[in-house]
């Protein structure tokens, strides 16, 4: 039978998707650990029904895996390592390439990256 709620999603572009919506919220960061671990625990919430069943390409899905498995832990982590910065920017352009990989590969869409996006 098929799961027919959920609390924040599943699928793959959608989950992919809502968690880059998370991004554009208004984000205070006063440069602690705790801001990161704040923001983290909001937007990976999205990825926990990450569905990565139809995802044929081993390395893509290996990608897609370790992406969610980090952005997991800084949310949900009292451990180290701590997200920072980088961390924070390197997850959100990564759901971005993801996308646009899923586009071209999966899909089949001829997709461009855009300069502004």
């Amino acid at each position: 039978m098929a799961k027919k709620e959920s609390e924040f999603g599943c699928g793959l572009t959608y989950c992919i998707g809502l968690f880059l919506a998370h991004s554009e919220r208004e984000f205070f960061n006063t440069g602690t650990n705790r801001d990161y671990s704040l923001w983290f625990n909001g937007a990976s919430d999205y990825l926990y029904e990450l569905d990565l069943s139809k995802v044929k390409n081993i390395s893509l899905r290996n990608q897609l895996n370790k992406w969610r498995t980090k952005v997991i832990h800084w949310g949900h982590g009292a451990s180290e390592p701590f997200a920072t910065d980088e961390d924070f920017n390197w997850a959100i352009q990564q759901a971005k390439d993801f996308l646009l990989e899923i586009d071209i590969n999966i899909i089949g869409v001829e997709a461009i990256k855009g300069q502004w996006e």
